[in-house]
């Protein structure tokens, strides 16, 4: 492969990559508006995207992702916790980013501890809240059903993530 052919190769690939994560934080706009906790409006089904793009397409992917949909989620809705939602961001991206790292752990079941670390961040994010509500609100208010909204999150991704993987192995 000579000089030119391996610049353009770099910029297909750089190329798609961009591509992926726009559409990625498109069908994540699109889980935004599906929220199963509607008291809180930011609990939604934004994470799913993200999450699939951590184990498919590995970290830096879910990373970008995730951070992305949670901003979109939280301008769709008005920024209702305000400033929170930067930090709450890079809690989501860094929830993508170690889900695919996580995945990595293992060829054959690597998609399971990597579901238990997003969900786990992803609910630990709930916490940033507690200067403002108070621990039992919080808790009750956030925790709980970010923890369920998280795991759907996850659980969605996964198996989505394990059919496509299991097709592509076949082929």
């Amino acid at each position: 492969m000579n000089k030119q052919q391996n610049i353009n190769s770099k910029k297909t690939i750089s190329a798609l990559r961009v591509s992926r994560i726009s559409i990625f934080t498109a069908l994540s706009v699109i889980g935004s508006f599906i929220t199963p906790y509607p008291p809180l409006s930011t609990i939604a089904l934004d994470s799913s995207p993200g999450f699939f793009a951590a184990l498919y397409f590995g970290g830096l992917d879910g990373f970008v992702i995730t951070g992305l949909g949670h901003i979109v989620t939280a301008v769709i809705n008005g920024f209702p916790l305000g400033t929170l939602h930067y930090i709450i961001a890079l809690g989501m991206a860094l929830a993508g980013g170690a889900m695919g790292l996580a995945n990595k752990t293992s060829k054959k079941w690597g998609y399971i501890p990597a579901a238990i670390v997003a969900v786990a961040i992803n609910t630990a994010l709930s916490m940033v809240m507690v200067p403002t509500m108070g621990w039992a609100v919080t808790f009750t208010a956030v925790t709980v059903p970010l923890l369920l909204a998280s795991s759907l999150n996850a659980i969605l991704a996964t198996l989505v993530y394990v059919g496509v993987r299991a097709r592509r192995l076949r082929k």
